[in-house]
């Protein structure tokens, strides 16, 4: 067979697995897209519930979001990036207490950043460019508030065993997981390293922070 021959073959081969692996990379998309899709239906169901609208109900809303979250997102992983560096310098005692404070926290967090927009509709992006990595999908998702105001939710997602799972989340612009990996090390520096100080203090130090943001706002 001719060199020309064999450098077209080679040409088609190249372009057959460029088309596969999009193929791939967009169903791996789809797939991250469901799981958000499904998750925001149940959020703006419960969002949409009159009688959770009022202040006394939030512990009630905070429980429903909470159940909504718990089969999506990966709150041992996100925990673990929280701590960063510190994470191996307590023992899986401390890093599951770490886990399951900071859960409730991130919960918090998320429902505290939905109610405050007041969204009344949503819907999921169109599809951007998939990513190569058939584990790693980024989704986006537009809310709209009562006054028109447009929101931008950004779902960075990770194909696990049992599906896929939410690993970080940029709420219009604001990343949390960095932004409670920022707060985790500034703890730590003024406990002079002290994780396990860090994380007792946790819960309540986000707590302020978030009183204190409401106050500026």
């Amino acid at each position: 067979m001719g060199s020309r021959n064999m450098k077209y073959i080679n040409r088609c081969l190249v372009l057959l697995a460029l088309v596969f692996a999009s193929v791939s990379a967009q169903a791996s998309w789809e797939g991250a897209r469901d799981t958000i899709e499904q998750a925001s239906s149940q959020m703006m169901t419960v969002l949409e519930k009159p009688s959770l609208k009022a202040p006394e109900q939030s512990e009630e809303l905070i429980a429903d979001i909470e159940a909504i979250l718990n089969p999506v997102v990966d709150f041992g992983y996100v925990s673990k990036r929280v701590m960063g560096k510190y994470y191996k310098r307590v023992d899986e005692k401390q890093q599951a207490l770490f886990s399951t404070v900071f859960k409730d926290t991130m919960v918090r967090t998320f429902a505290k950043s939905l109610t405050g927009f007041n969204i009344v509709r949503y819907e999921v992006a169109p599809e951007g460019h998939p990513s190569p990595a058939e584990d790693k999908q980024v989704v986006s998702v537009y809310v709209y508030a009562a006054d028109g105001k447009q929101y931008t939710l950004v779902y960075y997602m990770l194909k696990q065993d049992d599906g896929w799972k939410l690993v970080n989340v940029l709420v219009d612009g604001i990343n949390l997981r960095l932004n409670f990996k920022n707060q985790f090390a500034d703890m730590a520096s003024r406990a002079n390293g002290n994780v396990k100080q860090v994380i007792s203090d946790w819960k309540d130090a986000i707590a302020s922070n978030a009183s204190n943001s409401s106050k500026d706002s």
